[in-house]
Parts: C-alpha cells; sequence; structure tokens
C-alpha cells in the first residue's frame, strides 16, 4: 500500500481509538504501529542502501521505483510480531497492543495490496527468515518488474499499483526532486 494509504487508514484507526477510549497513548500507539512502522525503509535506504539523499522525494522515488537492491525491513516480520504479542500478553502492556494492533493494520493492507504489484508471494515476503534466506536480494523476493508512477511527489504518496505493475493514476516516471 502506498505511504498515503497507510496515513490514512491509520488515522481513521487513531480516530476510532481516540472516540472508543480516550486515551492518548493507547492512540497514539496505534499510529505509530500503523504509521511509523516504515521508518524501516528509511533504515534500509540509509544503512542497507547507503543513500545520502534525504529529501522525501528521493526517499520515495526510490523506492517506488523498486531501486533497492537489499530488503531487510525488521520491522515488517511475521517473527517481531510474534515476539512483541508474546511480551504484550506477558507484561499486560496496554500500549504494546496498541502498537500491535496498528501494525496488524498495516501489515495486512500491505499484503492485500503490494501482493498486487509483486510477481513472488507476498506472503512469504514478511517473513522474516524467508527474506534473510534471499539473502535479503529484493530482486529475488520482489521480482525486477519497475511500475511507472505519477510525477509529482504527492500523487506517487497517494498511488496505488495494479497487478501488472502499472500505475491506475499515471504512466509518467516521477522527475528528479528538485
Amino acid at each position: 500500500m502506498s505511504p498515503g494509504g497507510h496515513l490514512l487508514t491509520t488515522t481513521a484507526a487513531c480516530a476510532i481509538s481516540a472516540a472508543l477510549t480516550g486515551s492518548f497513548p493507547f492512540t497514539a500507539a496505534i499510529a505509530v504501529g500503523g504509521f511509523l512502522i516504515d521508518v524501516d525503509h528509511a533504515l534500509d535506504y540509509v544503512l542497507v542502501e547507503r543513500q545520502r539523499d534525504l529529501r522525501p522525494a528521493a526517499f520515495l522515488r526510490y523506492y517506488m521505483e523498486r531501486r533497492p537492491r537489499r530488503t531487510v525491513l525488521l520491522l515488517h516480520s511475521y517473527e517481531l510480531f510474534a515476539i512483541l504479542i508474546a511480551l504484550a500478553w506477558w507484561l499486560q502492556a496496554p500500549l504494546l497492543w496498541g502498537y500491535l494492533l496498528g501494525g496488524f493494520l498495516h501489515l495486512g493492507l500491505d499484503l492485500r495490496f503490494n501482493g498486487e504489484a509483486t510477481p513472488r508471494s507476498i506472503g512469504a515476503f514478511y517473513s522474516f527468515a524467508y527474506r534473510l534466506a534471499h539473502r535479503f536480494d529484493a530482486r529475488a523476493l520482489l521480482g525486477d518488474g519497475i511500475p511507472a508512477i505519477p510525477r509529482t511527489f504527492w500523487a506517487t504518496f497517494f498511488a496505488e499499483f495494479s497487478t501488472a505493475g502499472r500505475s491506475r493514476r499515471a504512466r509518467e516516471p516521477l522527475p528528479p526532486p528538485t
């Protein structure tokens, strides 16, 4: 799912949480799990891919054009979620449950929407062990098709991509960031 899609769905989940629980900390934990879980993309971008252009448009374009060579994504893994579930249950930690709720929303949407643009098994992709077995090789894990993406940052931020790996809304590449 696009970053904008995650932002909108997480905002909706947070609004529901705030209305039902009245708990700002619990609602913030949902926001962290639902949207800020993608910080692992930024960590991969800087630490694994050694990219130094930190402008949001350059970062977004790098991922949307499927340029990463390695895909570690530590926070996007079933194994981490299993550990966190055990911890949340053992510690009876409401904030950790909030994070997990947001994270389940995020991963569920990723599984549903990213699978349409990925020729490999999207279900297996979210296993850290599976990615490790493939040595985090992005091409082996995700294929090498490059979708056309919208021309502007915001259109790309909210873009959805079809099964054929083509943008539903635009067919032109994103221009270089200014």
